[in-house]
């Protein structure tokens, strides 16, 4: 919590406190929940399997930043902490609350929208096989302006099978929308469905229920149909919605589980069909027929008029695709200039609204590397670079089509670009992609462009990785390995191989066990690769990581194995960048490290370095940084 400033407490919940953060120096706000866990087990637990969650991309779903588990000395106990977005908007709990405060009628088409957005982000999480098990009015947030609502708030399996907590600490509002077997700690995405059946019938009886009377009713119907019979009815009589509605409610509140919907079921329901189509799902299965004349207006338009057709038919599939392959065949000299920015958010908009549609992902994938392109030679490429939209729209695509691999060649090398900036890099690494790009290494050893890309995103991405991506990252190390293997002639992949062990190395990801085998493939590398100057650089870096941690990492540089010497190569890798003052400081900075060990073996030491360290100290008099290093080296070994 330390990187938070806590700015209000919300009060306890079910399952802990919540509170509202910002980042430390005026950044963004979150809201952190604090869950108190029975001890380590559990914390790690629900650590691991909350893991999935930071996966999650949907415009309905609220999106996490990050896990991490404190300690809390005042009163000796550990907490898992969850960093989630956060939406001042309100909540659906408050709109019901003023409605029934009010006696007003909630308009079916608000609930019509509820519906289609709730069930659109159900869907999405039960085909990951991710349940949410805590869905009630206060998790489902709201924002006024087009009634937008989005799930937030998920329960993990390990905090919600937690007998304890259950019985004692779940407060009165979850018990009520829970499902009638989530009350002996069973869950499936059928206890979803339950939950939201109950808050469509709350959302009813604003009109004509005071708050005791609707918790009574919610109550009731967990063990008799008939209470909900009579309830619709009274409904009906007084308020009047669609008989549809009438009909879908009982499915929905099925007492036994067998005989409730799932999600898949619900999506052929027609009325759940008029919700998705109402919100433009594409679950809905319709698509908008466009008006006549617009393709035909499309193939004889200038660049101008086609960016006022992505505009004016942003949900229709075929004007965004025809568009799209007009932009993908853009000449600013032929077809004269246009705004970058705004073009980068229409393609944005088309790719996400479309995002069933493969092709639209193509197109728009290669429009974007277009005019990134573009971005990067002007000087003012900033705003256009950081765009959390371009950044999710990129994420969102390459998790829809993880096994589509022309389309993840281009948005990795999109990812690429937009990575030299900061806040680019930084909503990437909110997003958990590092997650994604491992996943994508491992699959990808065959394609050497892929690996190299992957590796590029990697060093960047974990230069600020958090703790919940450091699993991952452990993982990438053996993937790293086997493509170092795969490909030790490739100067460019080797590079930027070495350049992500480095950074892995550097933050604590490469195991002891890994130790003594990345030392002995960074020295290989370096053996075959030493002319180029930035894998020599960073060869040096990771090995001095390595050193500093290990004696064995120490003992491979300065034993000859397998026939490489490393204190031959660093003489070597002198003699060829005598010239450059960063690779010959990183070589100090290696042999200083090494030099601690140096008791074993001085005069192994001695003998090889005496009179590089003097010629370095010549070379580089006017250098205060080398010459203390080079002289700090000979102290250690002379002591």
């Amino acid at each position: 919590m330390n990187k938070y400033k806590v700015l209000e407490e919300w009060g306890a919940g079910a399952f802990g406190v919540t509170y509202l953060v910002e980042e430390s120096g005026g950044g963004r706000k979150f809201a952190v929940k604090k869950v108190e866990c029975m001890d380590e087990r559990e914390g790690n637990l629900t650590l691991e399997e909350a893991m999935s969650l930071l996966e999650l991309q949907h415009p309905h779903i609220c999106q996490y930043k990050e896990f991490f588990m404190v300690w809390d000395n005042k009163i000796s106990s550990l907490f898992f902490c969850l960093v989630m977005d956060y939406c001042d908007g309100g909540n659906l709990e408050r709109m019901v609350q003023e409605n029934r405060q009010q006696g007003t009628i909630i308009n079916e088409k608000i609930i019509q929208r509820f519906l289609g957005q709730i069930i659109d982000a159900l869907n999405y999480i039960h085909k990951k096989s991710i349940s949410h098990r805590n869905l009630k009015p206060s998790n489902v947030l709201w924002k006024r302006d087009g009634d937008f609502f989005l799930i937030s708030d998920f329960l993990p399996q390990t905090l919600a099978t937690d007998e304890m907590k259950m019985k004692i600490r779940v407060d009165p509002e979850r018990k009520i929308f829970m499902a009638p077997e989530s009350q002996e700690l069973l869950y499936s995405d059928k206890s979803d469905i339950w939950s939201v059946g109950c808050m469509v019938l709350d959302m009813m009886t604003t009109s004509m229920k005071t708050d005791t009377q609707i918790t009574g009713i919610l109550e009731n119907v967990k063990g008799d149909p008939l209470c909900l019979q009579r309830t619709l009815e009274e409904i009906q009589d007084k308020v009047g919605y669609s008989e549809e509605l009438y009909q879908l409610l009982p499915w929905m509140l099925k007492i036994h589980p067998k005989e409730r919907p799932s999600t898949s079921d619900l999506l052929r329901e027609p009325y759940v069909l008029k919700c998705l189509a109402l919100i433009g799902s594409p679950l809905s299965g319709l698509k908008k027929t466009l008006p006549p004349g617009v393709l035909e207006e499309c193939n004889d338009s200038s660049i101008d008029n086609i960016i006022e057709i992505m505009k004016s038919y942003t949900e229709f599939e075929d004007a965004q695709l025809l568009a799209l392959k007009h932009l993908n065949n853009y000449d600013p000299d032929r077809d004269g200039l246009l705004d970058i920015g705004d073009t980068i958010q229409l393609v944005s908009l088309a790719m996400r609204t479309h995002k069933d549609s493969f092709k639209i992902q193509c197109e728009g994938g290669r429009v974007l590397h277009s005019l990134i392109s573009q971005a990067l030679e002007k000087d003012d490429n900033e705003e256009n670079l950081s765009r959390e939209d371009l950044v999710l729209t990129l994420v969102e695509a390459a998790r829809g089509y993880p096994q589509r691999e022309e389309l993840i060649a281009v948005i990795l090398s999109v990812m690429m670009m937009i990575s030299v900036s900061e806040a680019a890099a930084e909503t990437l690494r909110r997003s958990g992609f590092l997650w994604d790009l491992v996943r994508v290494l491992e699959r990808s050893l065959e394609s050497r462009d892929m690996c190299q890309s992957c590796c590029a995103l990697i060093w960047s991405l974990a230069m600020t990785e958090n703790q919940t991506e450091a699993r991952c990252l452990n993982n990438a190390v053996s993937v790293i390995c086997d493509l170092l293997k795969k490909y030790p002639a490739d100067g460019g992949l080797v590079e930027s191989t070495c350049t992500s062990l480095w950074i892995l190395g550097m933050k604590g990801h490469i195991a002891a066990e890994q130790t003594e085998a990345v030392t002995l493939l960074l020295m290989e590398a370096l053996q075959a690769h030493a002319q180029r100057p930035l894998l020599s650089k960073n060869i040096c870096s990771a090995l001095t990581g390595l050193v500093v941690n290990s004696e064995l990492a120490a003992c491979r540089v300065l034993v000859p194995v397998t026939g490489i010497s490393g204190l031959s190569l660093i003489k070597e890798l002198y003699r060829l960048h005598a010239d450059d003052p960063e690779i010959v400081e990183n070589l100090c900075l290696l042999l200083s490290e090494m030099a601690q060990y140096g008791s074993a073996r001085p005069e192994l030491l001695l003998q090889h370095i005496d009179q590089l360290m003097s010629d370095i100290k010549e070379r580089y008099d006017s250098l205060e940084e080398i010459t203390t290093l080079a002289d700090a080296v000979l102290t250690r070994l002379n002591s």
